[in-house]
């Protein structure tokens, strides 16, 4: 049976190397970014979807997972970065920056879709370099 994976932040980085990476090994993808672009990926293809997603907000969040259906791994991988000092940047950016980097992160793993995953043997495992988390399924595992 074919995998489905969904994965945030895949226009580049990261995200778009690892969306990659289960194409080449045949899973279902299921790639979200702010503005969907194809080309990003390559192009259309098969066992590709690319959906719109702002992890900072909850209404999107709820939509884009209920228009991917069953996943067996949710890789929260969205974010953007921020060159210079701290103190130099603007209140309004860090506050952004902040909200998707942190905050966002766990607004995937807290929605009613994935807690329900929970009871169906599915388990937290941290992705790489990234804040966010991935749910992946395994029998047997709390």
């Amino acid at each position: 049976m074919t995998k489905t994976i969904l994965i945030t932040g895949t226009s580049s980085g990261y995200g778009r190397a690892t969306a990659e990476h289960f194409l080449s090994r045949g899973w279902q993808v299921i790639a979200t970014m702010r503005r969907p672009d194809p080309a990003a990926l390559g192009g259309e293809r098969n066992g590709l979807r690319i959906l719109p997603l702002d992890v900072t907000d909850p209404n999107s969040i709820s939509t884009i997972i209920k228009a991917a259906g069953p996943i067996d791994v949710l890789v929260n991988n969205a974010g953007i970065g921020m060159v210079g000092a701290f103190e130099a940047t603007p209140m309004d950016a860090a506050r952004r920056i902040f909200e998707t980097n942190t905050l966002a992160t766990g607004r995937p793993r807290a929605s009613p879709e994935i807690q329900s995953c929970r009871s169906t043997s599915c388990y937290p495992a941290t992705t790489r370099n990234s804040p966010g988390r991935s749910w992946r399924a395994s029998p047997g595992q709390p």
